[in-house]
């Protein structure tokens, strides 16, 4: 199996309730002395779905047909998981009580909001990166030092006036499980006019399983869904996307229709592309958007070639990565001419020893992440 074919094999594995006839194709696959174990449990762990897919297996009583060794595997990091996640609601309740205790009310994004919303059919389906939450503008540094006060302190230096961030410098407590991101933007600056917190707050909805806080709408949500995985981590671009994300999206199309977030969405051509690369990487083509377009066919064929060909994907990565860091600091070099905090972040960023390390330690990342 390629993997490319790997790939949408995965994506089958992810929705076998929507494939009656799916789990003796999978039984039959995975039986085959010559399927590449090895291949499918990095594609899985690389797009933090292997919880996902031992709860997917076991429900279809998938699990016996599994070599000894893949099982122990898949059951020891969704058992982890389950208990990094229980540790991270604990971590929820304080945080919301904390910012509570000052009448700051959050609002939690992403994977955070959708564990307390009930999205997921188990606590340990959902690998959790950080915990990220919108809080209003007049709060942001309020709820930051609020935090610090409780033992939280920053992840790493920074190199611009907090107050203009989309969102403060990753906070960590020791014993706490989850890195925290205080927003106080939903999405970047240019998304603002089209996506922000005073449209959030008109459909912004309580939780039963914490008191004091808000998650998204499911409308919202799936937008949100799309700016971060397509706009924010430049997916769109590089012809990449995450099986998580797109297991979100699924989750999310049970509860509100996905085409009916395009009227909120400016980059329309963009997101039919990602709903329709989304159904089609689940093997439910039509599911999320009824037909494609260029845009569309343009992101699928650019996935494939990266999923297909090693030099296509590190030769298109590269240079597209070139193009946008040149782009963007000659930006910023010609903002610097008028644009007081502008001259200070260099000055900050380029006299500062760390910058180059961390800049060293991003690059290498990001050229050395897979598929």
């Amino acid at each position: 199996m390629t993997n490319l074919e790997m790939f949408y094999f995965t994506g089958k594995c992810l929705t076998l309730d929507e494939h009656p006839g799916l789990r003796g194709e999978i039984i039959e696959q995975i039986s085959d002395d010559y399927f590449d174990w090895e291949k499918f449990v990095a594609l899985c762990s690389s797009h933090l779905i292997l919880p996902v897919i031992y709860l997917k297996f076991r429900s279809r009583h998938i699990l016996e047909f599994l070599p000894d060794e893949v099982l122990e595997f898949l059951r020891e990091i969704y058992e982890l998981n389950r208990t990094r996640n229980n540790q991270i609601i604990k971590q929820l309740h304080e945080v919301t009580g904390i910012l509570n205790n000052a009448n700051v009310y959050p609002v939690f994004l992403k994977g955070a909001g959708h564990l307390l919303d009930g999205l997921y059919s188990d606590v340990g389906e959902r690998m959790m990166g950080d915990i990220d939450f919108l809080v209003p503008e007049m709060d942001f540094i309020l709820s930051a030092k609020l935090l610090e006060n409780d033992g939280y302190s920053m992840a790493g230096p920074c190199y611009m006036e907090i107050e203009k961030l989309k969102h403060y410098p990753g906070l960590l407590k020791a014993g706490s499980p989850a890195h925290l991101e205080i927003h106080r933007l939903p999405v970047s600056e240019d998304q603002q006019k089209w996506f922000n917190t005073e449209l959030i707050d008109t459909e912004k909805r309580t939780v039963q399983s914490l008191e004091g806080c808000f998650v998204l709408s499911d409308k919202h949500s799936i937008i949100h869904n799309f700016i971060h995985s397509q706009l924010g981590h430049e997916g769109h671009s590089y012809g990449i996307v995450s099986f998580r994300d797109l297991y979100d999206l699924y989750l999310l199309s049970k509860r509100s229709r996905v085409e009916q977030t395009l009227p909120e969405i400016k980059c329309k051509q963009k997101a039919i592309a990602y709903f329709t690369f989304a159904g089609n990487a689940f093997g439910l083509p039509g599911k999320f958007y009824p037909t494609g377009n260029f845009s569309s066919w343009v992101f699928t064929k650019k996935h494939d070639l990266n999923r297909s060909s090693k030099a296509f994907y590190l030769t298109s990565r590269t240079i597209i990565f070139i193009i946008q860091r040149i782009f963007r600091v000659i930006t910023q070099i010609m903002q610097s001419f008028y644009s007081r905090r502008m001259r200070q972040y260099f000055i900050s960023r380029f006299s500062n020893r760390q910058y180059y390390t961390s800049l060293l330690h991003s690059y290498k990342g990001f050229f050395t992440r897979n598929k």
